[in-house]
């Protein structure tokens, strides 16, 4: 017995020990899987339930049951009336107490109806009161209220709805809940205006609002509760409060909001900042002596113009938002503005070239000493000392014209020097009180050098210059065809204005007299007036020539006079007593001469002034001998 006793014993305490084990495990689950983790969201969105008009309604018997109202809205905004449940076993016919319940996410919401057992009394009204539309209207901020409408008919069914008289005032701006009272007789009805602010506003902001060539960024964000969705232009739809959109193209674009309710809230963005177009426009620089102008004109139908940068021969010399830039130096002939826009779009603009700088006389530098100097509007003549040599600077108006020559066998066989025929030439052709520049240009005559079949009728002209063509203010007075002088070159300004030096042509055979007419016909055709001999050519477009002559040598010092042409207007005569071709050569191209050519020199040089409103010739240097010719500028 004892033992049987201890194993009872044993096997109870072995039950305790698997009962204790269990609860232990238990209460270890329990504890385990009630712990709340970091992924669970813990705030939900929170529903209000709300009834209208009176929690206990009595009615008599028979008499029909109307709901008063009621509406379900979450903390987000967004209505749920249709989510609630309503169980309602009210019995109009059998008298008692009757409870309506409303229930949504576990709210419940109770209105009681007591039935009383007596019929309804018809004389309470003969009118039959219905309201058009819901007995609840919910609006948002800012709606307008439509009346839905309302009707009554007397017992004898008679329209009768103009007898209805409607109380009470709504006021959309203010949320809040609102009650219009329709009453007739003793019927009165009341409808419920529940006004909430679940509107949206759409806040957008442009990444720039200047002009830019780059696409444009808009950071789009809506405020409001009750926010849903985001209909971006492209149709996608978003659910972030929170987005950018990128704008490619100028236009408008419209960005849709909806609240949890389904209403929309619409904003529209009109971009016109994008331009891609680059600014078109043109430019043209005026070369003057000393200074350049350029000129801009340009265009931008987009964004405008920003600004000009300035280029000369690939070096920006200036950013400006001018249009116009008076250069302080004479630029090169290549020239080009890039012209900017608003937006950042580049356009290069070649301009194109006005040259001027023929038409600006070319001043001696503030260093010089002047020595004579006349200014008329047509003729331009500063005349300054060197170190053994004067630089006379002349500006024509029309050098073809005003660059003439004036001939001593004009009056038999007598040579003057260059002076007498000067003022023979200021008398002849009503020169007096004219700026006058004279000089001494072609080489001492050579008697019986001309071919007197081709001259006859000039016989008495024996004592012209060197044996070569002659022509005098536009008429050929000899045509020396077999004899030339040595150093075979003559010189004249064309009709264009350039000063020219030709090569003469040696004669003695047949063949080389036809070849020398020919040459002479070249130069008659090219329109030069007056030819000067004894030319020797230096400069050839603005570089030493290289061509030998023996006159003047390059290293023989001696009397020299030279002419050269920096532009069409513009000359420099080189009038000196101990010069050589180098010299004379060195000089001319520290001038910016382009074709220069030697004159008579030795002892014939000469160099003559006489200013306007006188009559009086001045030597100032040299009056050279007994000569055929004497050039001259006149007015």
């Amino acid at each position: 017995m004892k033992k049987d006793f201890i194993e009872i014993i044993y096997e109870k305490r072995k039950i305790v020990i698997v009962i204790f084990i269990v609860l232990l495990l238990s209460v270890f689950l329990y504890f385990y899987f009630s712990k709340p983790t970091n992924n669970v969201v813990t705030s939900q969105a929170t529903t209000t339930l709300k009834l209208f008009g009176p929690n206990k309604i009595t009615l008599n018997k028979g008499e029909e049951y109307e709901e008063i109202g009621y509406y379900a809205i979450d903390s987000n905004g967004k209505i749920r009336s249709e989510q609630v449940v309503i169980t309602n076993n009210v019995d109009t016919e059998t008298p008692g107490i009757y409870t309506i319940t409303y229930k949504i996410d576990g709210i419940t919401k109770t209105r009681v109806v007591e039935v009383l057992d007596t019929e309804e009394e018809s004389e309470d009204s003969d009118v039959e009161l219905t309201l058009l539309g819901e007995k609840v209207i919910t609006l948002s901020v800012g709606d307008e209220y439509q009346e839905p409408g309302y009707q009554a008919f007397n017992s004898k069914q008679e329209d009768v709805s103009d007898l209805v008289i409607v109380s009470g005032t709504i006021d959309t701006t203010i949320p809040g809940e609102y009650t219009l009272t329709y009453k007739i007789d003793n019927e009165e009805v009341i409808r419920t205006i529940v006004v909430l602010d679940d509107s949206l506003d759409i806040q957008i902001t442009k990444t720039t609002s200047e002009s830019t060539n780059a696409n444009i960024i808009l950071k789009v964000k809506v405020t409001g509760s009750t926010f849903e969705t985001l209909v971006l232009p492209n149709n996608v739809i978003s659910d972030s409060n929170e987005t950018t959109y990128e704008i490619k193209t100028n236009g408008t674009y419209k960005f849709i909001a909806y609240n949890t309710n389904g209403k929309s809230f619409e904003k529209e963005v009109t971009i016109n900042e994008i331009d891609t177009e680059k600014p078109i426009g043109s430019c043209s620089a005026t070369l003057n002596i000393n200074t350049t102008n350029i000129k801009v004109t340009a265009t931008d139908y987009a964004s405008g113009i920003a600004s000009y940068d300035y280029y000369d021969n690939g070096k920006k010399i200036l950013s400006s938002k001018n249009a116009f830039y008076n250069y302080g130096k004479q630029a090169s002939e290549s020239i080009y503005v890039v012209i900017h826009d608003k937006a950042g779009n580049t356009t290069q603009i070649n301009c194109s070239i006005i040259d001027n700088r023929a038409l600006e006389p070319i001043k001696p530098g503030s260093g010089e000493k002047i020595v004579k100097q006349g200014e008329t509007d047509t003729l331009k003549v500063y005349i300054t000392k060197k170190s053994g040599y004067y630089i006379t600077r002349i500006w024509a108006y029309d050098p073809y014209h005003q660059l003439n020559k004036f001939d001593s066998p004009e009056y038999g066989k007598n040579l003057y020097r260059p002076k007498t025929l000067l003022e023979k030439a200021r008398s002849k052709y009503n020169l007096n009180n004219q700026l006058i520049l004279g000089f001494n240009a072609s080489a001492f005559y050579l008697k019986d050098t001309y071919d007197a079949s081709e001259v006859s009728k000039y016989s008495k002209y024996n004592k012209t210059s060197v044996g070569t063509i002659v022509i005098t203010n536009g008429v050929v007075i000899r045509n020396a065809y077999n004899k030339a002088y040595k150093t075979r070159f003559i010189a004249g300004v064309d009709k264009n204005n350039k000063l020219r030096v030709f090569t003469d042509k040696k004669a003695s055979s047949s063949a080389e007299i036809n070849a020398k007419k020919a040459w002479a016909n070249e130069v008659i055709a090219s329109g030069i007036r007056n030819t000067f001999t004894h030319a020797s050519i230096l400069i050839e477009n603005g570089k030493k020539s290289n061509v030998t002559t023996s006159m003047p040598s390059p290293s023989t010092r001696k009397n020299r006079q030279a002419i050269c042409q920096v532009n069409d207007n513009n000359f420099v005569l080189i009038t000196g007593d101990n010069l050589n071709r180098s010299d004379l050569q060195n000089i001319m191209l520290s001038l910016n001469c382009q074709t220069g050519t030697n004159l008579d020199g030795g002892g014939s040089i000469a160099l003559f002034f006489q200013a306007k409103g006188t009559n009086t010739i001045n030597t100032i240097i040299g009056n050279g001998r007994s000569l055929t010719e004497v050039a001259y500028f006149s007015e």
